[in-house]
C-alpha cells in the first residue's frame, strides 16, 4: 500500500525572529552610536578650526596695526564726537590764520574765530592692543556668537583680567612651552586660547613701570596694576576665543547633503534586505 510521503517531508527551517532581532538591534544601535560619536568629533574639530580662525583675526589685526605703530583717529571741529578710547591726542589749526584766531591773538572777528574752531583737526592715537580690543567690541556688538578677548596673567586694565578658563590656559601653556594652543569644551561652548607674542610696538608701554610713558601712568583706564615684563618675540598675553558648540543633532540636520541622506537610505534598505534574508525559510535538506 503506497504511503503518503508528503507529510513525511521535513519542514523548511526558519530562523526565529526573536533570535534575529536582538543582534540586529545591537547592530543598528552600534551603527547609530558610532555615527553619533563621529558626528560629535567632526563638530568639535570644525569648532576648533573656527576658533583658530577667530584667533588668527585677532592676531593679524594686532600685527597690521603694529607695523604702523598704532593708528590715529581724526576728528574735525571742537564739537566733534570722541572716537572712543585713546591714549594721546593732538589738535591742529587748519591754517596759520586759523591758528592765530584759535590762540586768541586775533579777536577782531568772532564769526571768523567760530569758523576756525569748526575747522580744527584733532588726532587721537590708539595703540595696537587698543585697536584689537575695539575690533573685539565690534564683533561682540554685531550679535555673532563667536568672539575673542585679550588677557594676560597681569593686566593694565582690570576689565581684561583673566577668568577661570584663561588662568587654566595660561598655566597649561606655561607648563609646556611647545604647546601653541589650549582648548576645552564646557557648557556647550568651545573655549580656546592661544599665546599672544609681543611685537616691538608693545614694548613702548609694556616693558616696566618706570619706562612706561606718563600718559599711561596717568590714564584712569589703566587701573589693573600690571601688564609689564613683555619681551619682543616672546609669549606675553593670551588670545581667548569663545565659540558655541553645535549639537550633533543640529549638525546633522543643518549640514546633511542629499548624497548623505541617499547613503543613509541605501544603508536602511540594506538592513531591511538582511533581515528579510535571515527570516526567509531555508529549503529542506534531503
Amino acid at each position: 500500500m503506497p504511503t503518503n510521503t508528503k507529510n513525511n517531508l521535513p519542514k523548511p527551517a526558519t530562523a526565529s525572529p526573536a533570535r534575529l532581532l536582538a543582534p540586529l538591534a545591537l547592530l543598528i544601535g552600534a551603527l547609530g552610536a558610532g555615527g553619533w560619536w563621529a558626528t560629535e568629533s567632526l563638530v568639535v574639530s570644525h569648532t576648533v578650526q573656527e576658533s583658530r580662525t577667530m584667533a588668527d583675526l585677532a592676531d593679524n589685526v594686532g600685527r597690521w596695526a603694529s607695523q604702523y605703530g598704532g593708528l590715529h583717529a581724526r576728528t574735525v571741529g571742537v564739537d566733534a564726537k570722541y572716537p572712543g578710547n585713546f591714549l594721546t591726542s593732538a589738535t591742529f589749526a587748519f591754517s596759520a590764520a586759523d591758528g592765530a584766531l584759535v590762540q586768541g591773538t586775533k579777536l577782531t572777528d568772532t564769526g571768523a574765530e567760530t569758523a576756525a574752531m569748526k575747522r580744527v583737526e584733532t588726532y587721537y592715537w590708539k595703540n595696537p592692543a587698543l585697536i584689537q580690543r575695539e575690533v573685539a567690541d565690534v564683533i561682540a556688538a554685531s550679535g555673532t556668537p563667536s568672539r575673542y578677548r585679550l588677557t594676560a596673567r597681569t593686566v593694565m586694565n582690570k576689565n581684561n583680567a583673566p577668568n577661570a578658563f584663561e588662568i587654566e590656559a595660561l598655566d597649561a601653556l606655561q607648563a609646556d612651552p611647545d604647546k601653541n594652543e589650549y582648548w576645552v569644551v564646557k557648557g556647550g561652548q568651545m573655549l580656546y586660547a592661544r599665546p599672544l607674542v609681543a611685537q616691538k610696538s608693545c614694548l613702548r608701554c609694556h616693558t616696566s613701570l618706570d619706562k612706561t610713558p606718563e600718559f599711561i601712568r596717568t590714564n584712569a583706564m589703566f587701573n589693573g596694576g600690571g601688564g609689564f615684563g613683555y619681551v619682543e618675540g616672546k609669549p606675553s598675553a593670551l588670545i581667548s576665543v569663545t565659540v558655541p558648540l553645535m549639537s550633533p543633532k543640529r549638525a546633522l540636520t543643518a549640514n546633511a547633503t542629499p548624497q548623505m541622506w541617499a547613503a543613509l537610505g541605501v544603508g536602511a534598505l540594506a538592513l531591511v534586505w538582511l533581515l528579510a534574508a535571515m527570516l526567509r525559510p531555508k529549503p529542506p535538506t534531503a
